[in-house]
């Protein structure tokens, strides 16, 4: 016949094995609505950065269009080599601008990737430590049982 006190340790320990394997699972699936949060703010400041970058190249270019129209419409000055000159700076300075902004949408596009990778490895990382270890959960079953043997004779 069967020992009492194995079979109570036994189920003692499977119960107990079940709620860490609930609670894990919790845990993980937490772990994951972290990282989807994370990367939604991610991705919102990818676009805000994005958009303002957009936004400083095209204030760029709506200032050189300006600053040439308003020489050209003047006259002023625009006799010999200096109105050509002053009209290079702007485009050089225009260029400039416009090089900056994508520089900026650059680093916005090179930060989003990175972040999302770095998250995705730590949720995964989390994702993991989390999960129950087969072994050790048979194991903790199997001595809960042992430990309970002859405890009712």
């Amino acid at each position: 016949m069967c020992d009492f006190g194995l079979v109570l340790g036994l189920a003692a320990g499977a119960a107990q094995a079940a709620g860490e394997a609930s609670i894990a699972g919790d845990k993980q699936k937490a772990a994951v609505s972290n990282y989807n949060l994370q990367q939604a703010a991610n991705e919102r400041e990818f676009i805000v950065n994005t958009n303002a970058a957009l936004k400083d190249g095209y204030q760029a270019q709506l200032e050189g269009d300006r600053a040439k129209s308003a020489a050209v419409a003047s006259g002023a000055g625009m006799t010999g080599s200096t109105a050509g000159l002053r009209l290079a700076e702007q485009s050089r300075q225009t260029a400039l601008s416009i090089a900056n902004a994508k520089d900026q949408m650059d680093g916005a596009r090179a930060n989003y990737i990175m972040t999302g990778k770095s998250q995705q490895i730590q949720a995964q990382s989390t994702v993991n430590a989390l999960k129950p270890n087969p072994m050790s959960t048979f194991t903790d079953i199997a001595t809960s049982g042992h430990k309970n043997y002859g405890q009712f004779q």
